[in-house]
C-alpha cells in the first residue's frame, strides 16, 4: 500500500497519518520529519536559512528516495506538490486530500508562528495559499476528504475507504459500493451526464450521493452519438454555467461515456472528466484510454478526441441490472482482450463457468481491463501498440455501421473477430486458434459470422480511421499474446468481409 496524505497546512496530514497507519497496519513517514533529520534542522528554520526554492529542491531529492523506498503511509508537506516534479514521483501512490475549511484551520494554526508562509495576516495567507494550491490537489489527489472531525475520525472514514474502493492504476478505481464516494472524487462544482436506464434505476441515489450537483439524463444509443447530441449537451453546460473547474461525470455505458467525454474534451477547450461506466462493456473498453467521439453518417467514431478521464470508477454493483444478454455482449472485448494478453487469459475463459453471475465476471473484467490499461499507458494517442485494441474491430464497426447499429458492438466484434482470425490463418476455418476462439464465442452466445453482404461492408471500412499516410491497416494476430499490423488493399478488405460471411 503507498497512500499520500496532502492538504494544506493545519490540514492534520501528520496526525491523521499516525493513527491510520495504525488502523491499516502499515509503516509511516512524516515527509518533513524526514527533511528534518537529513538536514539537521527543523522546516521552519531551513526555510529562513536556504530560501523556499532551495528547500523545495531539497523536500523534491528527499521524497525521490521516499517514494521509490517506502511502503505505507506517508504525510507530504503543504506545498509538496507546488513542485510538478513531486506529482509525477507519486503518480503511482493513493493520494488523499485532507480539505478542512479555512476557518477551521485559522483556529487550528492562531498563534503558531513557526510557518513562515504563513506569517502576517494568517487568515489572508491561508486564502491565498489555498487559491493557488487548490486546483494541484484536485488534479493530484485521488479523494477528498473535509477533515473537520478529530483525527481519529478522519482516519477511521479514510481508512474505510481505502478499503472499500481498490486502486487498480493511476487513476482506475474499483469497488462495490464506489458509487457512494462519487462525492470525494470532484468536491468542487460538478455536472453529471447520466444514461437514460441508469437514471431510472439509480438516479436517486446518485443525486443523494451528489446533492445540488445537475444531472442531464442522455439516451444511451448509438443512433443518438451525434453531433446534435453533443450540441445539446453544451446548451445544457452553457445553461448551468459550467466553468473551467467544473467536474463532468459520464454516467452509463460506452455511448454515454464517448459524448459526455467529447463534451467535457471541447466545452470550454477542456474539462475535467471521471467516467462511471455502468456495464460491463464500459467497464473494460469505453471506460479506459480516453478515447472520446461520436459519429457521423459516413462512419463510426469519425469526430473524437483523446481526453483522459482524471478516474475511471467501476462499481460492479451497477451489473445487477443488466440482462444476461447485455453481460454477454461485453465477452467479445473480454475475449479480444485475452488474445492480446496470451494463451493464459485464453484457457481462463475457456474454464470459466457459463452462464455466469456479475460476481463471477469480476475477475475477467479486471483482467482485460488490465490489459487494455497497460496498452494504453505505454501508447496513450493510438501512435503504435494501441493500435492493436482494434483487434476485429475493422468488420465490427462495419458490421454496426452497415445494420444502422441494430447489431450491438458486442455481436460486431465477435464476429469481427472471427473474420480477422480466419483471414490471417494459413488453414482459414480450420486453423485451432479460430475453432477456439468460434467455440469460446458461440459459448457466450455471440454470433460468429453474418449474412450482411460483403458489398455492404466495404464502403464503411474503408471509411475505418485505422489508416495511415491514406493506406488501410489490419490487426492481424500471429499467436495469442502477439498482435501485428499490415497493410491492406482493397482486394484484402473484400478478402476479409468474405471472412465475415456466413458458411
Amino acid at each position: 500500500m503507498k497512500v499520500a496524505l496532502t492538504g494544506l497546512p493545519g490540514a492534520g496530514k501528520s496526525m491523521v497519518g499516525r493513527l491510520l497507519a495504525q488502523e491499516l497496519d502499515v509503516p509511516f513517514l512524516d515527509l518533513d520529519d524526514e527533511v528534518s533529520r537529513e538536514a539537521g534542522s527543523e522546516v521552519a528554520g531551513l526555510i529562513d536559512r536556504l530560501g523556499l526554492d532551495a528547500f523545495r529542491t531539497l523536500e523534491h531529492r528527499i521524497l525521490t528516495r521516499v517514494s521509490g523506498e517506502h511502503d505505507g503511509l506517508l504525510a507530504l508537506g503543504g506545498g509538496s506538490l507546488d513542485d510538478p516534479r513531486n506529482a509525477q514521483l507519486l503518480r503511482e501512490w493513493r493520494v488523499i486530500w485532507l480539505r478542512p475549511s479555512l476557518t477551521t484551520l485559522v483556529r487550528r494554526l492562531s498563534g503558531d508562528d513557526s510557518r513562515p508562509l504563513l506569517r502576517g495576516n494568517l487568515a489572508a495567507r491561508l486564502d491565498d495559499i489555498n487559491l493557488r494550491r487548490r486546483p494541484i490537489f484536485s488534479r493530484v489527489a485521488e479523494a477528498a476528504f473535509d477533515a473537520e472531525a478529530e483525527a481519529e475520525a478522519v482516519a477511521r472514514q479514510v481508512g474505510r475507504y481505502l478499503q472499500e474502493v481498490e486502486w487498480v492504476g493511476p487513476g482506475v478505481l474499483w469497488g462495490r459500493g464506489s458509487r457512494h464516494h462519487l462525492a470525494r472524487f470532484a468536491p468542487g462544482r460538478a455536472g453529471v451526464v447520466i444514461a437514460g436506464p441508469i437514471a431510472r434505476h439509480w438516479g436517486g441515489e446518485i443525486g443523494r450521493v451528489l446533492p445540488d450537483v445537475p444531472l442531464r439524463s442522455f439516451d444511451d444509443h448509438e443512433d443518438k452519438k451525434t453531433l446534435d447530441s453533443v450540441r445539446a449537451l453544451y446548451a445544457w453546460a452553457a445553461e448551468q454555467a459550467f466553468d473551467r473547474t467544473t467536474t463532468v461525470f459520464a454516467v452509463g455505458g460506452g455511448v454515454t461515456l464517448d459524448v459526455a467525454g467529447f463534451l467535457a474534451a471541447t466545452y470550454l477547450r477542456g474539462l475535467p472528466l471521471i467516467d462511471v461506466p455502468t456495464t460491463l462493456l464500459a467497464a473494460v473498453d469505453a471506460g479506459i484510454g480516453g478515447k472520446v467521439g461520436v459519429d457521423l453518417a459516413e462512419g463510426k467514431n469519425l469526430v473524437g478526441a483523446f481526453h483522459m478521464p482524471r478516474l475511471t470508477v467501476v462499481d460492479p454493483e451497477f451489473w445487477a441490472s443488466l440482462t444476461p444478454a447485455v453481460l454477454a455482449d461485453a465477452m467479445a472485448e473480454i475475449v479480444k482482450a485475452a488474445l492480446l494478453e496470451g494463451d493464459a487469459a485464453l484457457e481462463a475463459l475457456e474454464e470459466m463457468a457459463w452462464p455466469a453471475t456479475p460476481e463471477d465476471l469480476e475477475p475477467v473484467a479486471r483482467r482485460a481491463l488490465s490489459v487494455k490499461m497497460t496498452i494504453v499507458a505505454a501508447d496513450p494517442k493510438e501512435e503504435a501498440e494501441r493500435t492493436y485494441l482494434n483487434l476485429g474491430h475493422t468488420i465490427g464497426h462495419a458490421l454496426e455501421q452497415a445494420t444502422g447499429y441494430q447489431m450491438s458492438h458486442g455481436h460486431a466484434v465477435a464476429v469481427g473477430l472471427c473474420a480477422i482470425l480466419r483471414y490471417g490463418a494459413p488453414q482459414g476455418r480450420a486453423d485451432g486458434l479460430v475453432r477456439r476462439v468460434e467455440q469460446l464465442l458461440l459459448r457466450f452466445g455471440l454470433p460468429i459470422d453474418t449474412d450482411v453482404p460483403p458489398d455492404q461492408l466495404m464502403q464503411p471500412m474503408g471509411l475505418d480511421k485505422k489508416r495511415s499516410d491514406g493506406g488501410k491497416r489490419l490487426v492481424l494476430l500471429q499467436r495469442p499474446g502477439h498482435p501485428y499490423l499490415a497493410a491492406a488493399t482493397d482486394q484484402d478488405l473484400r478478402r476479409l468481409a468474405e471472412e465475415a460471411g456466413r458458411p
